[in-house]
């Protein structure tokens, strides 16, 4: 068997797999009376990028944050100012949607995601996990429970870059094993959710929020009136890192969106003024109180906007989009004076000296039928310091890494 034969074979068993798995979940029609229809779809897509300085990134540099700080050699050199290039397939996605029959007087659906980006850099390749989920739907109410987007993150309203990173670590990016309750009346939505964590995780991972005893809420109100839309959110958690050695630690959030057609153009913008938002891929985490065991979130501020336009060729055979994201994330420190860093490095936050993040990402795409090619110029700059005492940071030197990235993508 020859290695294209191997790989088609690989790719059939994959399938087989996970539909075998499917089918033996969900109830038979002897159980339900009546089988549930699955429908499976997914893409396949190709990153092609081009680095001009090393970055602060998961999966071979392919979800990018940021650019990684100065870092001289013996002979004065910067290490990190390195050109590098990089060509992946792991974002390639399955995913199964199930509508079942009727219960609790309740429509119901579900859906199964994954995709061979892995858990770790270790099993890269692998398949791993995205959203798995029940939903009851009773018209103006649903009650969704499994893994899905944690609220801070709002699938009408998202960056749509090129890079899977998908705005972060401006945008919060995170999915969480969650119960969510959605009321819809008239133009208004209102969310309430509690949620654990599980692979996107604050300090001293996901035992820290286990350890508190509390879930991490949540409490979100949306507004739609024709094409516009928009919301605000409230969220809460509260960590316990170290049980009987530090205090525990809460933390608060608050977002807001708006999409608004502008002519011609659609725009979509987002903010943010959270504390320790380390578990959605943002700077932020928790420091110490100096001599003391008293710890504080530090506080961020992040905004985001982005404008896209589109339009079809003649024959209606192609579509095409231009796009512009921009992003600033600011550390605005910690409530307190005196704070230190933790000891151990699983409890670091994330850019402790980083004073502020600004990203330029323009884009353009071309879609015919099935087949969809990508190409986005990031230009992302981290500017690099001292922590203060009050967690800000001071004499900040800002560094820039240029990634060019080509994506394509086959959907069915």
């Amino acid at each position: 068997m020859n290695f294209t034969a191997r790989r088609l074979h690989s790719t059939k068993y994959i399938f087989l797999v996970i539909t075998g798995f499917i089918v033996l979940c969900c109830p038979s029609e002897k159980i339900m009376g009546q089988a549930p229809e699955i429908r499976f779809s997914g893409f396949v897509k190709t990153d092609m990028y081009l680095d001009t300085r090393n970055t602060v990134s998961a999966r071979e540099g392919q979800f990018m944050l940021f650019p990684m700080n100065k870092e001289k050699d013996a002979g004065g050199n910067d290490i990190n100012r390195n050109t590098r290039f990089n060509l992946v397939a792991i974002q390639t996605r399955i995913q199964a949607a199930i509508n079942g029959p009727d219960a609790f007087g309740a429509e119901t659906s579900g859906l199964i995601e994954t995709a061979f980006f892995g858990s770790a850099e270790t099993n890269i390749n692998t398949l791993r996990m995205r959203h798995a989920w029940v939903n009851l739907d009773w018209e103006q109410t649903n009650l969704l429970v499994g893994q899905y987007w944690h609220p801070l993150f709002v699938p009408q309203s998202f960056p749509g870059t090129v890079s899977f990173s998908t705005g972060t670590p401006f945008q919060a990016f995170s999915r969480n094993p969650q119960v969510r309750l959605t009321h819809t009346q008239g133009g208004l939505t209102a969310i309430v959710a509690a949620l654990t964590q599980r692979d996107f995780t604050g300090p001293g991972g996901s035992e820290s929020l286990q350890n508190s005893a509390v879930p991490n809420l949540h409490a979100q109100l949306q507004g739609t009136a024709g094409d516009v839309q928009g919301g605000i959110g409230i969220d809460f958690k509260r960590l316990d890192i170290v049980p009987h050695r530090y205090e525990p630690v809460n933390s608060f959030s608050w977002f807001g969106f708006l999409n608004l057609p502008i002519a011609g153009l659609t725009s979509k913008s987002y903010v943010i003024y959270g504390e320790n938002l380390q578990d959605q891929m943002m700077l932020g985490g928790i420091v110490r109180k100096a001599e003391s065991d008293r710890l504080s979130p530090i506080r961020i501020f992040s905004f985001w906007q982005e404008f896209t336009t589109g339009f079809r060729n003649e024959n209606g055979r192609a579509q095409y989009e231009w796009g512009l994201f921009a992003g600033y994330s600011q550390n605005l420190g910690t409530n307190r004076d005196e704070v230190t860093l933790l000891s151990s490095p699983e409890f670091s936050p994330r850019g402790s000296n980083i004073d502020y993040l600004y990203r330029i990402a323009p884009r353009f795409q071309v879609q015919s039928g099935p087949v969809r090619f990508s190409l986005e110029a990031d230009m992302t700059t981290a500017a690099y310091g001292s922590m203060k005492s009050d967690g800000t940071v001071t004499d900040a030197d800002p560094v820039t890494n240029f990634r060019l990235l080509l994506g394509a993508w086959l959907f069915f």
